[in-house]
């Protein structure tokens, strides 16, 4: 049952993504303007640094990671056709399919690699004459970061900066950067436990609230039954009853799906949360580089 149902979403899917718009920035997209006019100002800072070649050139990797952004469409319905799928056939390949029609996940882990590389700046050259900068960088991108050894997060990275150039214009904006409001994807991970509360966490209530209904009526779907057959279990038949084992199967189904789509928004959600906070940050102050 599970295998037919997700073979039919397959087809539905392939459907709808066949039909869906191109998937490059559009020339109006406000959000890539603004990411492009960001990073020629990092360009323009690396250079007055009078860097090495080889400390430029790692930063503005870096640099391009973390300001590879645009405003990508909310999630479709092949999106979501796909993922029940993966949901209810669980074949890797389908699951795989389910990841590449989100364009957004394309940039949800990038702040991971610039923090990655902007670290490996630091770790390769201490002294660089770009550490200042970098700090402040890694102050922000450390918001957004999910993996994990990482060696230090946002606050440390806002602390050492503070601490080692006190009197910078950096250092001012870092304490001010301290106190804006953000969002972690390990905390957002963590509340997504419970399908919705994820969302309630990044102040979504209405929708969080959908996705706890939606969770609780699929354990219903599955305990109402189990209870119904424990109490008839000396006279259940499958010709009377197959109805409570595919209300079971059906809970179960969607159950996981609400967990999955519930936890994945929630981490695409925080991702756009500090990009927004940050983007607002900017727009105060206006000298940030």
């Amino acid at each position: 049952m599970r295998r037919l149902t997700g073979l039919a979403l397959i087809g539905s899917t392939l459907c709808f993504s066949a039909c869906s718009p191109s998937v490059l920035v559009r020339p109006d997209d406000r959000t890539f303007a603004r990411a492009d006019q960001r990073l020629a100002k990092a360009m323009k800072a690396v250079e007055e640094a009078k860097a090495s070649p080889q400390e430029s050139r790692l930063a503005m990797e870096a640099e391009s990671l973390y300001q590879y952004r645009f405003e990508a469409p909310p999630r479709g319905a092949a999106s979501y056709l796909a993922q029940a799928a993966a949901v209810a056939i669980e074949i890797p390949a389908i699951q795989a399919v389910a990841g590449s029609l989100d364009i957004i996940d394309l940039r949800l882990r990038m702040p991971d690699g610039a923090v990655h590389l902007w670290e490996t700046l630091l770790a390769r050259h201490p002294d660089t004459v770009l550490r200042p900068l970098v700090l402040y960088r890694l102050g922000w991108a450390y918001r957004s970061t999910a993996a994990t050894g990482l060696p230090r997060d946002s606050d440390a990275a806002f602390h050492s900066l503070i601490e080692e150039y006190p009197g910078s214009p950096l250092a001012s904006l870092a304490s001010d950067a301290k106190n804006w409001r953000w969002k972690s994807k390990r905390t957002a991970t963590a509340w997504s436990v419970v399908p919705g509360l994820g969302q309630i966490y990044l102040e979504q209530h209405v929708s969080g609230a959908i996705r706890l209904l939606v969770a609780a009526a699929a354990v219903a779907m599955m305990a109402a039954p189990s209870v119904i057959a424990l109490r008839r279990s000396d006279n259940l038949t499958w010709s009377h009853d197959w109805p409570l084992l595919a209300a079971g199967v059906g809970g179960l189904l969607v159950l996981s799906f609400d967990y999955t789509a519930a936890y994945q928004d929630a981490v695409r959600d925080v991702v756009r949360w500090n990009e927004a906070v940050e983007s607002a940050f900017e727009d105060r102050h206006p000298e940030a580089p």
